[in-house]
């Protein structure tokens, strides 16, 4: 999947914590094998009724795609923030 179509559908809309993730600098969109499909910049979210959306700059052509991820995160939400 590319990059700039993995970052549209793991950006949102999704139910998560919208103060945790704006705490942080980027997000990782992985896989459920851990590899690492995506990586963006967060630069806010956008709500959608009881969802949320993150918004954000993707890192086109980022040296951790494709790789595991170093911040392994075992969940149905294919999501971490770094």
């Amino acid at each position: 999947m590319p990059e700039d179509e993995a970052w549209q559908a793991g950006r949102g809309v999704w139910k998560f914590n919208a103060d945790r993730a704006l705490s942080q600098d980027e997000v990782q969109i992985i896989n459920t094998d851990g590899i690492v499909l995506a990586v963006a910049r967060i630069t806010g979210i956008s709500k959608h009724g009881d969802r949320y959306a993150l918004e954000g700059d993707l890192l086109r052509g980022d040296p951790r795609v494709g790789r595991p991820t170093p911040s392994p995160h075992l969940s149905r939400n294919p999501v971490t923030y770094i």
